[in-house]
């Protein structure tokens, strides 16, 4: 019984906190930023007593958008739609003539209720909800008419939030997972064919029973991101060094493509990388798909094996570019999901320069997946 006492006043201590320092900086400097434009806005447009009874609401929004831009509560409906909500709620309540102390409770409460129904739960609405409600001066006189200010300080909070966090490198509002098959089939990506799915979280998440202060397509991406480093742990230090061919065929970009097709033919390849002859930089890459695609029968031109090709035709005129590429210290775990989920056959391994050092194959991949297997057998 001590022990759970004891264990109890310790979860009373600070939870620890991920986000570095440069990351606090960058959120408060957003924070800053908004809440300057929205409030010399708001005293310019709707004068000072309006403007001053929203700060704290308003404050609150700018929190939420800019320090946790991955919150639900962050995203552009809950913001809008809840804002709008607790605004009519207020009002409503306000003009009913409500005791002042009963007027918050049935706002704050409405608000809350509505808010998980329509999927627009926003706290700081609450606060604007009993604002509303109890009035104030400058604030009771409005009505329905503090609609303007709630929605015209919303909405710009909503732009500076879209703007300063874009720049800053946090994609919002939070993109859903998309996984279209590169093959355009209805199969799961290879990756995702033997871990959990989109109903398994929605399965995990209703045992949990809590309200998880993340969107779940957000939760779904920090549990794969925590499965993978799981993974590399697992596997040890394999990176693309250790896997990829090194002695590799090459084209230029003035390669014939009909040297190009006797290359892939003879040594039975599926791709060839194109590199500056000068300097060895990566340029493209030409796959047998990319030499096929380029067949035309007919006269005038030129018979090679069973193609025929338009005459000059060189690797420049045919080659992928820009073309998705790894470095020598790229991990395993990293080179499974592009030549898997990615639908490559094949993966250049470039240095810092571009220059090419080596290539990866779907073969290469395997042995040294089976050799790692191998490795993990007991003696």
């Amino acid at each position: 019984m001590q022990d759970r006492f004891v264990d109890w006043l310790r979860s009373f201590s600070p939870a620890p906190v991920n986000a570095s320092p440069r990351e606090w900086l960058r959120a408060a400097l957003g924070v800053s930023l908004g809440m300057l434009l929205v409030v010399y806005v708001e005293l310019w447009l709707f004068g000072q007593s309006v403007t001053l009874h929203m700060v704290a609401p308003v404050g609150a929004s700018a929190v939420l958008l800019m320090a946790a831009p991955s919150s639900p509560f962050a995203q552009p409906w809950s913001l809008l739609a809840g804002n709008l909500l607790a605004t009519l709620i207020g009002v409503s309540v306000a003009q009913a003539q409500v005791h002042a102390g009963w007027a918050v409770v049935l706002a704050a409460c409405l608000t809350l209720g509505l808010g998980y129904l329509l999927r627009c739960l926003h706290p700081p609405s609450c606060a604007l909800a009993m604002l509303a409600a109890v009035g104030g001066e400058g604030i009771g006189t409005l009505g329905y008419g503090l609609l303007a200010p709630v929605l015209f300080a919303s909405g710009l909070l909503l732009a500076v939030a879209l703007l300063y966090n874009n720049l800053t490198g946090h994609a919002y509002p939070k993109p859903r997972i998309l996984r279209d098959s590169p093959h355009e089939t209805g199969d799961p990506l290879p990756q995702e064919r033997h871990r959990f799915n989109q109903d398994d979280m929605a399965r995990a998440l209703e045992e949990f029973g809590e309200y998880v202060d993340v969107t779940p397509e957000g939760l779904e991406r920090l549990m794969l991101i925590t499965q993978k480093y799981a993974l590399r742990r697992s596997m040890g230090e394999v990176s693309a060094a250790d896997v990829m061919s090194r002695d590799l065929h090459r084209g230029t970009p003035q390669t014939p493509i009909e040297q190009a097709w006797r290359t892939l033919q003879r040594y039975r390849l599926h791709a060839l990388p194109v590199v500056d002859a000068a300097n060895g930089r990566l340029l493209g890459i030409v796959t047998l798909s990319d030499l096929i695609r380029h067949f035309h029968p007919g006269r005038g031109r030129i018979r090679f094996g069973a193609l025929r090709y338009r005459k000059g035709l060189r690797l420049a005129d045919i080659m992928t570019s820009p073309v998705v590429t790894a470095t020598p210290d790229t991990h395993m775990v990293e080179l499974v999901n592009l030549l898997s989920d990615r639908g490559l056959h094949c993966l250049p391994v470039v240095e810092g320069d571009g220059t090419l050092v080596g290539l990866i194959t779907q073969t290469d991949l395997i042995a040294a997946l089976y050799g790692h297997w191998l490795r993990q057998l007991p003696d």
